[in-house]
């Protein structure tokens, strides 16, 4: 039965690293909280912002980040000296927060944050203007969501304390974004432990041939009178492709006359007729040691030797080939 291994490969993998760079932008909307003061006939403490950052993750849970933003606008208008004069106040910054994650699910993680804001603002109106900077400090609360081992979405807040001074005012801001990041290095090949199946042991199988019967064969030729020229031939050509086929196959070749004449004669022309058959073979390629000669004259008739025609019948070369066997993978075996 086989059994599994298990088997250590290196396969490319998805993994999260607790260590990364990553850089990323943000976009949404600013609130400046008592951007006005109370005598202003209109007040527009609303806007767009946006904003780039980066950060270093040094911990599964901690990371340190730094941040550029474009906190828009707020404007107000006043009534003075009987006109209505309107006032813009604008405000770009770079944070520095220590930012903590908290792994809700594999992919989302809560965050918050908190650190600085280094402030560059200015406030301009009919006949004046004014620019100052400062620091101030800062929180946010937010949520990752992990799309893909590097890209990461986020939605945050960030309350920014007491941002302005005397000359320009002051205003708290609330800075609510949506943001995507790109982590650096997120996926590396990692060792994976991969099961794999056992060579399996297959039994060889050895098949035996059985041993081949090759059965007996009998056939003859024959001849005009006193002659000791085969007639057909093609029967010898038949025996011919048997014994080449078989070398351990033999065959005998018995030699036979009519009646008519001398005894001694037709003892001695049997004689003639199987010599001249086996030299018919041997021009075959059969080895002169497969044939064996026996010269019979005009004894053991197939026919009475009254008629010519069963004289001819009696002027013949017995052909035989004994039964062997023989093993299908010798040199006996049928090509």
């Amino acid at each position: 039965m086989a059994q599994a291994n298990q088997v250590k490969t290196h396969e490319a993998s998805k993994v999260q690293d607790d260590s990364f760079f990553y850089l990323g932008a943000k976009g949404g909307w600013i609130n400046y909280q008592n951007a006005c003061e109370a005598q202003a006939v209109d007040c527009d403490a609303n806007d767009s912002a946006w904003g780039g950052f980066a950060g270093y993750q040094f911990h599964r849970n901690w990371a340190v980040e730094t941040g550029y933003n474009d906190f828009g606008q707020a404007g107000a208008v006043y009534p003075e000296s009987g006109l209505l004069n309107e006032y813009i106040g604008t405000m770009k910054g770079w944070e520095f927060s220590l930012k903590g994650n908290l792994p809700l699910t594999e992919n989302l993680d809560l965050f918050g944050k908190a650190g600085t804001l280094r402030w560059d603002g200015e406030n301009s109106g009919p006949f004046s203007y004014d620019s100052d900077d400062g620091w101030s400090p800062m929180v946010g609360i937010g949520l990752e969501y992990k799309l893909t081992p590097s890209w990461v979405a986020r939605v945050e807040y960030q309350y920014f304390d007491s941002v302005g001074s005397d000359k320009l005012g002051g205003s708290n801001m609330h800075f609510t974004s949506l943001g995507l990041s790109y982590r650096f290095g997120q996926t590396k090949p990692v060792a994976k432990s991969v099961t794999q199946p056992a060579p399996v042991a297959v039994e060889q199988v050895v098949v035996v041939a059985s041993p081949m019967v090759i059965p007996a064969m009998t056939n003859a030729v024959h001849f005009d009178f006193d002659s000791e020229v085969p007639l057909q031939t093609h029967i010898l050509v038949e025996v011919a492709r048997h014994l080449n086929q078989y070398p351990s196959a033999s065959v005998v070749l018995q030699g036979y006359t009519d009646a008519v004449g001398p005894s001694g004669y037709n003892l001695k022309l049997s004689k003639r007729r199987a010599v001249s058959v086996a030299a018919y073979l041997k021009k075959l390629e059969v080895s002169d040691a497969q044939i064996s000669i026996e010269a019979l004259g005009e004894t053991h008739p197939e026919l009475d030797n009254i008629t010519e025609e069963h004289r001819a019948n009696n002027r013949r070369v017995y052909i035989s080939i004994p039964e062997i066997t023989v093993n299908p993978e010798s040199t006996d075996s049928a090509q």
